[in-house]
């Protein structure tokens, strides 16, 4: 036995197709309803480069919007950012071999490098991270380093004692993001 309803369902789908095709040139000719002489848009602004979306972040998060620095202008007046926080964007130069617990962040210049450690020794990053770009929040400070700070220092990142330098630009990151 068939439904009442059966019959029915292919007349209402044969009107609604029938209906469709007749009005669709009638919508096409209508005209909206706002003034026929629309203001010209303005220009668009230029976009900002857009940051890629970290794929690692470690520690504290840093705001989207914190005014950041560079590393160049750190190392070229490091006096006048010893002790304060900063946000600073580079690219990872190397990495601890042993835990990740430190990397050194390379700026612009060959001179722009510092050694990042992590606030509390609460995180690390990978061993594998060198050549990533990093943005990290954090402290900024000068070390003197002993013979003995250097040569465990090459140690852990396997390469000779003269690589690493007597004076370096130090952060203690609080927050790190990874790209």
């Amino acid at each position: 036995m068939r439904s009442p309803h059966a019959v029915g369902a292919p007349r209402a789908l044969t009107l609604a197709l029938a209906l469709t095709l007749a009005l669709a040139p009638l919508a096409s000719s209508l005209t909206p309803l706002a003034s026929a002489d629309p203001a010209p848009a303005a220009p668009a602004a230029p976009a900002a480069p857009a940051r890629p979306a970290p794929s690692l972040t470690r520690g504290a998060p840093i705001p989207p919007d914190a005014a950041e620095t560079t590393l160049d202008a750190i190392s070229d007046a490091p006096e006048q950012h010893t002790n304060k926080t900063v946000v600073v964007t580079g690219t990872v130069s190397a990495v601890c071999q042993a835990k990740g617990c430190w990397m050194t962040l390379a700026g612009q210049k060959p001179t722009a490098r510092a050694r990042v450690t992590f606030k509390d020794y609460a995180f690390f990053v990978p061993k594998d991270g060198a050549g990533r770009r990093a943005r990290l929040s954090g402290e900024v400070k000068v070390k003197r380093l002993s013979d003995a700070e250097r040569a465990h220092l090459a140690e852990d990142g396997r390469v000779a004692v003269t690589e690493i330098p007597a004076v370096e630009l130090r952060f203690e990151a609080s927050g790190v993001e990874l790209w």
